[in-house]
């Protein structure tokens, strides 16, 4: 795995832990850590596999359901030539269809939602899919991976796309290329948001 780059955002942090303590209230827990009876999904888009290996990292260690947003046309596999194609949707607001994704969020009490940096900001396909969603009531953490950009505009489009639709946002993680299952940044950022 490449070195790990983990920033917070300052928004939502203060926030964040009025949540946790929400949450976490004299709650029973696994042997992994999660919480008994904590509900979570987590929503993710991946091209290359390092937004899936944080999906990977969260059920490891929360017990999360996880759902994989992909599109109906996939993305070429050649990287420069998918560059040129996602400029050119962010530029034009051009909306990849996304196949149907077998997630109720009625029955989780928590959302991880977590992109690929793409031209600095989040992954259209998952914005796509956020945009219908109801998240109301749910506690909400976002995440994004990069090859060098960082944080860029992802939190951003994040708190654009949540606003009014009643979620709590927790924090924001940001990764330098991928993680393993027991990553510590990735345990941190739960533990923080009450989520372990």
């Amino acid at each position: 795995m490449q070195k790990r780059h983990f920033l917070k955002t300052l928004a939502g942090v203060a926030a964040a832990g009025s949540f946790g303590r929400s949450f976490a209230a004299d709650e029973a827990k696994t042997e992994s850590g999660a919480k008994v009876g904590r509900r979570i999904a987590v929503v993710y888009f991946s091209k290359t596999g390092n937004t899936a290996s944080v999906a990977r990292a969260v059920r490891a260690m929360t017990g999360a359901d996880v759902f994989e947003v992909k599109t109906v046309k996939p993305y070429p596999e050649e990287y420069r030539r998918t560059t040129e194609i996602v400029k050119e949707e962010l530029e034009k607001g051009i909306i990849r269809e996304i196949a149907p994704l077998d997630v109720d969020l009625a029955k989780v009490d928590a959302v991880v939602l977590a992109t690929p940096t793409w031209w600095h900001h989040a992954a259209m396909p998952l914005q796509t899919w956020v945009k219908v969603q109801n998240f109301s009531g749910k506690l909400v953490l976002t995440c994004n991976t990069h090859g060098g950009g960082g944080l860029m505009h992802t939190r951003e489009d994040f708190e654009k796309l949540l606003a009014g639709s009643g979620a709590k946002l927790g924090t924001h993680l940001t990764v330098y290329g991928g993680v393993d299952e027991d990553d510590s940044d990735v345990r941190r950022w739960l533990a923080q948001n009450g989520l372990l």
